[in-house]
């Protein structure tokens, strides 16, 4: 038989735990109360590990249990992400799709719905968390060989360049007596030898 074990509590953290409870008028003592806690960070910490599930609109990420809303009419219309579904009167539907259920054709679902992330307070709209999303895309520094791919375009448009230069240097210094030669002048410039 396995023997009950007990696991000691620094004295100040019993204490405080002691204190709050008391403090907050709850019924449970300092063992329920750590048991209740260690439950709770166990289970949040398989949540953590477990991969995410939600629906991929284009590049914005929706999480599980957020919920969309669009306004038409004077009436709100609810869905919700199930899984990797949004389901919306029981159906699964794309963004698109629930906006023309709702409205019928020529409306936009990025400007028309509002999305409700889980644990948050703010309804979100979907065009300004797709904003948001690029525009922390576009700051993200490039990889080591992203950058030296960049370097590389930028020296070999700076040789083309530089040869181009060079080319135009060179024309524009060509001898003024070669240039008036025969072979370089218009047939109706050259003068006759008749005197």
């Amino acid at each position: 038989m396995n023997a009950a074990r007990t696991c000691e509590l620094p004295p100040a953290a019993h204490a405080e735990l002691e204190n709050f409870l008391r403090n907050s008028g709850s019924t449970l003592s300092p063992v329920e109360a750590t048991i209740i806690a260690i439950r709770e960070w166990i289970e949040k910490c398989r949540a953590a590990a477990a991969p995410m599930r939600g629906y991929q609109w284009k590049q914005l990420f929706i999480p599980e249990k957020s919920r969309l809303r669009m306004s038409y009419a004077g009436m709100a219309y609810y869905a919700e992400v199930v899984g990797e579904e949004i389901l919306f009167r029981d159906d699964a539907v794309s963004p698109r799709q629930m906006t023309m259920q709702i409205a019928g054709d020529g409306r936009n679902a990025w400007r028309d719905l509002w999305i409700l992330l889980p644990g948050e307070k703010n309804w979100a709209n979907a065009a300004r968390l797709r904003d948001r999303l690029q525009q922390r895309a576009a700051k993200q520094p490039l990889s080591a060989a992203d950058a030296m791919t960049v370097a590389a375009k930028s020296m070999s448009d700076a040789l083309t360049t530089a040869l181009a230069l060079v080319e135009h240097a060179n024309h524009q210094s060509q001898n003024t007596l070669e240039r008036r030669l025969p072979r370089y002048r218009r047939q109706y410039d050259l003068l006759s030898d008749d005197h």
